[in-house]
């Protein structure tokens, strides 16, 4: 079973990032709920400076350009919601292009196996490498999840990538980082 990252389709799609002098503390979501005190993010369509004709597509249904911070329209908030209810919190952005939702990955579990046990040099090559090895009796039935130990990316099965390309959902890539065994 292999195990993906969520990624922006950069080479295809414009996407989000945060606007100049905002003051996001995005580092410190690890998956906890944060509705209680949540202060929208402020978001615009990145715009690389001296290019003269950009010629992606502005209209993806969701945007990740920074690992965990993903962000979707109206359509895709409402397949999240229907299919994720439990995985996951919806929180509203500020965007000048119309109402998008910050979807926060709640479902944290232990899923990569021997963490505990790899040294930091271990980890760290995990990570360069995506080479990540998970424990096959958790993730067989999820489909978007954060690990415990590694909280900052959103990892995803087939199950997940089936869901959004049967709704033919633009904007999102899918990096293979690991497999589960």
């Amino acid at each position: 079973m292999n195990i993906y990252e969520i990624k922006s389709d950069y080479e295809v799609f414009k996407f989000f990032v945060f606007k100049p002098g905002s003051t996001s503390n995005y580092l410190n979501f690890e998956g906890q709920n944060l509705g209680d005190n949540w202060i929208p993010l402020e978001l615009e369509i990145f715009e690389e400076k001296g290019k003269k004709k950009d010629k992606r597509f502005e209209d993806f249904d969701a945007s990740c350009y920074f690992d965990g911070i993903l962000i979707v329209n109206n359509d895709l908030k409402r397949i999240f919601e229907a299919n994720y209810s439990e995985e996951i919190e919806v929180l509203p952005v500020n965007t000048d292009r119309g109402p998008y939702y910050f979807i926060n990955v709640t479902n944290k579990i232990i899923s990569i196996k021997n963490v505990d046990k790899m040294s930091s040099d271990e980890i760290m090559e995990m990570v360069r490498n995506n080479r990540y090895v998970f424990d096959l009796p958790i993730v067989k039935k999820q489909a978007i999840f954060r690990d415990s130990k590694m909280s900052a990316s959103y990892f995803v099965t087939d199950s997940f990538i089936d869901l959004m390309n049967n709704n033919q959902i633009k904007g999102l890539r899918y990096e293979k980082v690991g497999h589960a065994e």
